[in-house]
């Protein structure tokens, strides 16, 4: 006997999001929106920030940079792929984190 419904055993991806709050009192400024691009190049996930309706690619200093976010910003970010989980966690820390650490 075959399965009749159309999606069963289908997994459906959906994007993972996390909402952080920019904590460097500097914002996402180049040097941390460099540190945050170049570690999301380092998974297989699309990474999309968002603040507010202004959307950027996550792997693109420069449209980090231009999102504008200042501190204390809330912003989403979103991870869209099998290595998601990983990305999202260690990306959101990296916004998350106070310090000039990046």
């Amino acid at each position: 006997m075959k399965p009749t419904g159309g999606n069963l055993g289908m997994v459906v991806n959906v994007p993972l999001r996390r909402t952080v709050t920019v904590a460097n009192p500097a914002g996402l400024h180049m040097r941390p929106a460099t540190a945050f691009a170049q570690c999301a190049r380092g998974y297989r996930a699309a990474v999309t920030v968002w603040n507010g309706t202004k959307r950027a690619d996550g792997k693109s200093s420069l449209d980090l940079i231009l999102l504008v976010a200042l501190p204390g910003d809330v912003l989403v970010v979103e991870a869209d792929g099998d290595d998601a989980p990983d990305a999202l966690n260690r990306l959101a820390d990296l916004l998350a984190d106070p310090g000039d650490g990046f």
